[in-house]
């Protein structure tokens, strides 16, 4: 197994959940220890910078966005390799401010870079840091509690400062640090699910829950997914508007229903409608409909080097390991209410089986444990994985494109 770290990102995002901005990571996950940062920080941030631009490309990690990247005493004295309007330099919690530090950083900001100062926690020392900054990153879980955050935003407040919190758990937590003044946001919020009581599921998700039925029974057809789609009008357009799209028809225009089904096949138009149903979910921010066909993308990527696992079914277990979220209710509720096949149920509430054993290989890689993956099992070398984790970035990027035409 290669000793280098896997290129990872993490969103951040808006006020509005839209996405501002990607941090990229280093894989796997480093030690927060100054002894680790002291040995091995340099390194890791060469790894996630070179490979973000000459292994993967910025344009398609980022997607234009700029990228957050972890900054270490060496690294702020030299000369980025990404444009200002690409990179926001994060000055990790061990820095000290003393006088080549600052001047290193003083020069950054002369050249148009936004400084970040990283997992702020109201520290005196790391507090000197902020009247140089532009953005300041509080790290939730190293607060004693959520009401800690008010109190370091109305002590270090400034009108050129932006607030970002950083691993938000819970949508409650988003909406907590959004009320007290927080700008930006970072964390598995996105994909965490909110319990619901007595509230009636709007009809557009009725809807939605209807089609995902559908397409997941043993002899669904042709004309059952038709009917169903007919029945919402936003659907039946977007069905045709992919029919129509070059990489499916060079022909003449696609206007019946029925024939874009036909055309498309019902593997496809399965995965298809099945992408356009978690589209149709418009109150969900979009980077949680970009990671659920990241996920499909990149386990149907690691079926195809399986004896034992099928694409078409990996696709499908990727795209629902996050219905929680896009329904706001349990995994396990979801899969009862759309009628699942039992394997598939189980891979996705348990891990249990081969498709299981997938799903936490992708959630392993996206924790930064790199080393909790069976690869053996998989079949699968960590530089496959690499290019499968690369393949699915670009296919999920522009699917979401599409998807929000």
């Amino acid at each position: 197994m290669p000793d280098r770290p896997l290129l990872a990102r993490q969103p951040i995002l808006d006020k509005t959940q839209k996405v501002f901005a990607y941090e990229l990571l280093c894989r796997p996950v480093p030690s927060e220890t100054l002894e680790w940062q002291a040995s091995n920080g340099n390194n890791a941030t060469t790894e996630v910078v070179i490979g973000a631009i000459h292994e993967v490309g910025m344009s398609l990690v980022t997607g234009g966005l700029p990228a957050f990247v972890n900054f270490t005493e060496d690294w702020l004295a030299m000369d980025p390799l990404l444009s200002p309007a690409d990179m926001v330099v994060e000055i990790l919690e061990h820095i000290p401010l003393n006088e080549k530090n600052l001047k290193s950083v003083q020069s950054l900001r002369s050249k148009g870079y936004r400084i970040a100062v990283d997992d702020f926690t109201g520290s005196e020392d790391q507090a000197e840091w902020l009247k140089y900054a532009d953005i300041v990153k509080v790290d939730l879980i190293g607060l004693k509690d959520i009401e800690d955050a008010r109190v370091l935003i109305n002590q270090y407040q400034r009108d050129d400062l932006t607030w970002l919190a950083e691993k938000v758990e819970t949508h409650q937590e988003f909406e907590a640090c959004k009320a007290m003044g927080y700008e930006l946001f970072q964390g598995f919020f996105f994909s965490k699910p909110i319990t619901l009581y007595g509230k009636r599921t709007p009809d557009s998700h009725l809807a939605v829950m209807q089609l995902l039925g559908v397409l997941n029974q043993t002899e669904s057809d042709f004309d059952e997914i038709t009917k169903v789609i007919r029945n919402d009008p936003q659907l039946s357009f977007r069905l045709m508007q992919i029919a129509n799209s070059s990489a499916y028809n060079s022909g003449a225009p696609i206007t019946s229903l029925q024939r874009a089904v036909t055309l498309l096949g019902l593997n496809k138009i399965r995965n298809w409608a099945s992408l356009l149903a978690l589209g149709k979910l418009s109150d969900k921010p979009a980077i949680l409909q970009e990671q659920s066909l990241f996920r499909a993308y990149l386990a149907q990527n690691i079926a195809q080097y399986s004896k034992v696992l099928e694409p078409d079914i990996a696709f499908t277990l990727g795209l629902f390991s996050l219905l929680d979220a896009m329904m706001d209710t349990v995994l396990e509720d979801v899969c009862a209410r759309i009628a699942l096949p039992e394997a598939l149920t189980q891979a996705l509430v348990k891990h249990r089986g081969p498709y299981g054993l997938l799903l936490e290989a992708i959630n392993a890689w996206e924790k930064g444990t790199p080393e909790k993956i069976q690869w053996d099992a998989l079949v699968i070398t960590p530089t496959e994985l690499e290019l499968c984790i690369e393949n699915a970035i670009e296919l999920s990027r522009a699917t979401s494109g599409l998807l929000s035409q």
